[in-house]
């Protein structure tokens, strides 16, 4: 493959630390590229990345090379028609917008207690102090697993991350991850065996259901992917709309004084910097893309924060501007939080969001007497859980942080 030089020219340390550049490079001159360094095929134009997420037949997530479903198996995020109609309509309940306002207690008492550790010391990694926690523990009660369970989740969702970006199928690797896997689905089993009748948690609901929606092994696999997906997209979220304000003064006075401000800059977050940077599908067969030859079993990568930042379909794209208005700026690809329903802030201007909790994620952040807006906002980089980068953002797009999503989620 031959014909991309800009493509060929793509380094992993470039889409790890400020790929926008290069994006808006590859944009205009390869759209469609390979990019040797990955072994994959990169999209940056948003209409071409449409085509692809819109397009069924060519290009899939069931794939069997799919690393997320040889990690977790079968599950929403690795299915297509109507097994991940089937598989999304028995696990949307909790998290539908009535148990979202109902978890509004949980997910304020879970905030209050990691503003309540930040206190405890004079400088804080916004990702590791506060967005990780909090995404962690609330996805852990949200699915209805204890308490005593977290380091362990954590442990497990660590390898989870090695096993996503394993397009080698490194056995190793592919090992760790089955051995997590099992361990996961025997410690839910208890729960799924015996579930308690007042609880209204994903997996006593499963449980419960008469008829079975799923099976024990589909609930593990879905289980599986609502947290893995879960901590990841709701610590990107909190992470990253936390460091925009931070480092735009006026976004972060006007967030602090409203909650529709609030919303707005929430918003625009999801757009600027994404938490979920790229959604892969795997050409079901040899094809021609925009003049580039893909052949059959090919990772596409459709680049999130590019799409985002298509000066086709956004003004001044790369401007952080939550007050931007029109269809033009509107028309964003939006990747919804976990605990964000239909209707929320992220789903178009005017929409209300007060049948949420999610903006009590940030908002306790910016408006504790224990936080100040920092010098340089600390938080840590994609792909190195811990390690501090002095104002980097908590995900940034790169190969490190490849996690699919699913056309169905847009």
């Amino acid at each position: 493959m031959t014909d991309f030089p800009l493509g060929a020219s793509i380094t992993v340390e470039q889409l790890s630390a400020d790929p926008y550049p290069l994006f808006a490079r590859l944009r205009e001159r390869e759209p469609v590229t390979w990019a040797p360094a990955v072994g994959q095929w990169l999209i940056t134009s948003r209409d071409i990345a449409m085509e692809v997420l819109r397009d069924h037949e060519r290009f899939r997530t069931d794939d069997p090379h799919s690393p997320i479903r040889d990690t977790f198996g079968a599950q929403m995020l690795s299915t297509e028609g109507e097994a991940q109609r089937r598989y999304k309509s028995a696990c949307a309940p909790p998290f539908n917008a009535r148990a979202a306002e109902e978890s509004r207690p949980l997910v304020e008492a879970i905030v209050e207690r990691a503003l309540a550790r930040l206190g405890q010391r004079p400088t804080a990694d916004l990702r590791a102090d506060y967005a990780a926690p909090i995404a962690l523990e609330v996805i852990a009660r949200v699915i209805g697993l204890p308490v005593a369970l977290d380091e362990q989740l954590r442990r497990w969702y660590d390898t989870f991350v090695d096993a996503l970006m394993n397009y080698e199928r490194d056995p190793g690797t592919r090992t760790r991850a089955h051995a997590a896997v099992r361990a996961f689905r025997d410690t839910i089993a208890p729960r799924l065996a015996a579930p308690d009748a007042d609880e209204t948690t994903l997996l006593a609901s499963l449980a419960r259901a008469h008829p079975r929606l799923l099976d024990d092994a589909e609930i593990g696999s879905n289980a599986l992917i609502v947290m893995f997906g879960g901590i990841e997209t709701t610590e990107g979220l909190i992470a990253n709309a936390l460091w925009a304000m931070f480092n735009h003064p006026d976004a972060l006075e006007r967030a602090r004084a409203s909650d529709d401000e609030l919303d707005r800059c929430m918003e625009e977050s999801l757009r600027w910097e994404p938490a979920v940077q790229t959604c892969t599908r795997y050409a079901a067969q040899s094809c021609t893309l925009h003049g580039a030859e893909i052949p059959a079993g090919a990772v596409v990568q459709c680049m999130v924060g590019a799409m985002n930042r298509d000066p086709a379909h956004y003004a001044d794209p790369d401007r952080y501007d939550p007050l931007a208005t029109g269809v033009v700026r509107a028309r964003r690809l939006r990747l919804r939080a976990p605990l964000l329903p239909r209707g929320g802030a992220g789903q178009g201007r005017g929409a209300r969001s007060d049948a949420t909790p999610v903006r009590a994620l940030p908002r306790a952040a910016l408006r504790s007497p224990r936080v100040e807006r920092p010098h340089r906002a600390r938080v840590s980089e994609g792909g190195a859980r811990g390690r501090p980068a002095d104002l980097t953002p908590a995900l940034r797009p790169g190969i490190e942080r490849l996690v699919p999503c699913n056309a169905s989620m847009l």
